[in-house]
């Protein structure tokens, strides 16, 4: 039995190799890019030579761009107490399948939060929540696939009312946090603003300046980055609506000035900036598509509203459909897919939540959904004064590995 065990260890060892030796490593990397995150993990364990390939730069950039062309829908609840996190996939073609299966993500111990705000960006995720019975509130920025998650610093002074934004840099492909916190003085209310950028050194908020006053929309307003760009909806004079845009790189602020109207949300409408709208008592909804940022130049597109569903939680995909999900307590879960050009819209029924999902509203609270979620194995390098890095999933498979007897590699586990 253990001659079995020494030769079967050295026939995998000499097969993991192999691949690596006799294929090209840049098809290597561009087969493994195909497989799923959680794949991914369980090849890290295969060997030193496939771990050390799997962390690379060069492979973490590969599976990036591919994912990206296979995105998720994001969903965060809260039911009976506890915050789930779930991703499904997001149809490109619509086919004859119109069901799909979701995947449960887990975080940790996260069933006393009060959500205050959620996103979703570039494949990482950022929360800002009150613990129950503390009054200051924490930020934290989480990656579903390496299980990374990140505490940001309290603000000083510690100030329960301020807004923040997650927004992401593709050309220096830095992550960024905008946060504002209200300022009162004399009967007149002014912003504080700072900036945390992510993977440069220690954990640090800096002061930026912005040329004009505002105010937000509402509490709950929510951004939205594109192409390194944050944008969120203002009020100046009281009575001007405006598009607030953030440039993430030089981290300087501009305005778009709009139509006053009931905007309900900022889309990204195939890369650019969208704005939806609908008039209530009326199935009639309107797209606005920012097509010159220069001149402010809008094309408006008008529909007729296929679903009547949770205007907050609307978005569209890279491939022009608005989304809407259904109400959380519906049974089944489903997601709404309409296409702008074609007018003709889909249901997709979601799987894999049904006990997660609460059938009566008194058991419900928070519920958050985004499109165009990716999987991303980047890890952000930290201070080490910061939290340490926290890759979970690899150490549980790793952990798993060690108390068996033997490991055969299986290629179709992966």
């Amino acid at each position: 039995m253990d001659r079995r065990k020494i030769v079967r260890r050295n026939t995998q060892s000499s097969a993991s190799t192999y691949v690596l030796e006799k294929l090209h490593i840049d098809l290597v990397i561009e087969i493994l890019s195909r497989l799923s995150a959680k794949s991914i993990a369980i090849c890290r364990c295969v060997s030193k030579q496939w771990n050390s390939l799997l962390v690379s730069q060069d492979f973490v950039e590969s599976f990036l761009r591919s994912s990206l062309s296979r995105p998720r829908i994001w969903f965060t609840f809260r039911f009976d107490g506890k915050w789930n996190f779930f991703s499904s996939p997001q149809p490109q073609k619509f086919g004859n399948n119109l069901s799909v299966e979701a995947t449960e993500h887990h975080m940790g111990s996260y069933e006393n939060w009060y959500m205050k705000s959620c996103q979703s960006v570039h494949g990482f995720i950022f929360m800002s929540y009150n613990s129950k019975g503390m009054t200051d509130r924490t930020q934290v920025i989480w990656n579903p696939c390496t299980r990374q998650l990140i505490t940001l610093p309290k603000l000083e002074p510690e100030n329960l009312d301020f807004n923040s934004f997650f927004a992401y840099d593709p050309t220096e492909k830095q992550f960024k946090v905008l946060c504002m916190t209200v300022v009162n003085k004399q009967q007149t209310t002014s912003y504080k603003y700072q900036v945390l950028t992510l993977g440069t050194g220690p954990l640090l908020w800096r002061n930026i300046e912005c040329p004009f006053m505002y105010r937000l929309r509402d509490k709950s307003n929510r951004g939205i980055c594109i192409n390194g760009v944050l944008y969120f909806i203002g009020w100046i004079k009281c009575s001007t609506m405006i598009i607030i845009c953030f440039d993430v790189s030089s981290e300087k602020f501009s305005f778009i000035k709009i139509e006053n109207a009931f905007i309900v949300t900022l889309i990204n409408y195939r890369g650019k900036l969208g704005v939806y709208l609908v008039v209530y008592g009326s199935p009639r909804g309107e797209v606005w598509v920012l097509d010159d940022t220069k001149n402010d130049n809008w094309s408006k597109h008008n529909f007729v509203c296929p679903y009547s569903g949770q205007e907050n939680s609307t978005w569209a995909t890279g491939t022009g459909e608005l989304v809407w999900p259904s109400s959380p307590w519906t049974q089944p879960f489903y997601v709404v897919y309409y296409n702008l050009e074609r007018q003709s819209f889909r249901r997709v029924d979601i799987k894999g939540m049904e006990n997660k999902v609460s059938t009566g509203k008194d058991r419900y609270d928070g519920f958050f959904t985004f499109t165009n979620h990716v999987e991303n194995l980047m890890v952000l390098p930290l201070h080490k004064k910061t939290i340490p890095i926290q890759d979970t999933l690899t150490n549980r498979v790793m952990e798993r590995v060690r108390k068996k007897k033997s490991f055969s590699f299986c290629s179709n586990r992966c």
